[in-house]
């Protein structure tokens, strides 16, 4: 229902975006609840309430809207137009009609370019050309307003609107080309990603089959067999430089298997 206050309309003029329509305060967690709450009752399903699909539409046939509190009938979704056409500027216009185009007799808008399909795949010479076109005719337009306002725009006018509507068929005929080369940008940059993943991975093997090698040969280079022999009864000093030298080699592969390990780590971030 229009808002019939006056102070009300004039805080609306000056607001500086339109306000969202009244009903919208209606969908609220009790309405919504109080819904399906008669919904149960009628046996109509409860899930997908406000979704318009046909089995919710056809359920709500079933359903007296008159019937409804006034707050919960803004909650049921309308079906979707039966027509197949729409409303553009007060005239009806089918859905399925197919974009307008120059050779249209609504527009009757001269074609300025060559119908050739070279011409569509590349129109950057006659954008340009249709460009300088477009700005000698403002200027053009310009002087003439200069000299006289009342006339001497009809003709500059029409010439500028012949060029807008010819560049935006260019332009619009572009498209599905620019659509193409855009993919084709997106999967080359998406191979150069996934080739310099592959290199990484690369790396990080190539770094761990050297740390496998030095651990393999810190492992050897520390036998048993001479501390088996320093057990065995050598003693004294020949003993305990068996010792360290085996102690060096415990801690030498502990660095190389923690090297290795963060090597591990790093191939896991690629």
């Amino acid at each position: 229902m229009a808002d019939q206050n006056p102070q009300h309309q004039a805080e609306r003029m000056k607001a500086p975006f339109p306000a969202p329509p009244p009903f919208y305060k209606h969908f609220t967690k009790q309405n919504l609840s109080e819904l399906r709450k008669i919904r149960k009752e009628a046996g109509l399903p409860t899930d997908h309430a406000l979704t318009p699909t046909q089995d919710t539409q056809a359920s709500t046939l079933a359903l007296d809207l008159l019937a409804l509190p006034t707050e919960l009938r803004y909650l049921i979704p309308p079906s979707p137009p039966a027509s197949r056409t729409h409303r553009s500027f007060g005239q009806a216009r089918p859905l399925s009609a197919p974009p307008p185009t120059l050779s249209d007799p609504e527009l009757n808008i001269e074609q300025l370019y060559p119908s050739h399909p070279n011409i569509t795949l590349n129109p950057q010479t006659h954008l340009i050309s249709l460009a300088r076109s477009h700005l000698t005719t403002f200027l053009l337009l310009i002087g003439n307003l200069s000299v006289d306002a009342s006339g001497g725009w009809e003709a500059p006018t029409r010439d500028l609107e012949v060029l807008v509507f010819n560049m935006l068929e260019l332009i619009n005929g572009y498209r599905p080309h620019q659509a193409r080369e855009t993919l084709i940008l997106g999967m080359e940059e998406r191979v150069r990603r996934v080739r310099g993943e592959i290199e990484g991975v690369r790396v990080g093997r190539e770094r761990l089959v050297g740390l496998l090698g030095d651990v393999e040969v810190g492992g050897g280079g520390g036998g048993g067999g001479s501390r088996e022999e320093g057990i065995g009864g050598r003693g004294g000093e020949e003993g305990e430089n068996e010792r360290v030298e085996s102690e060096k080699g415990v801690e030498r592969r502990k660095r190389d298997q923690k090297a290795a390990w963060e090597t591990l780590g790093q191939l896991q971030q690629i």
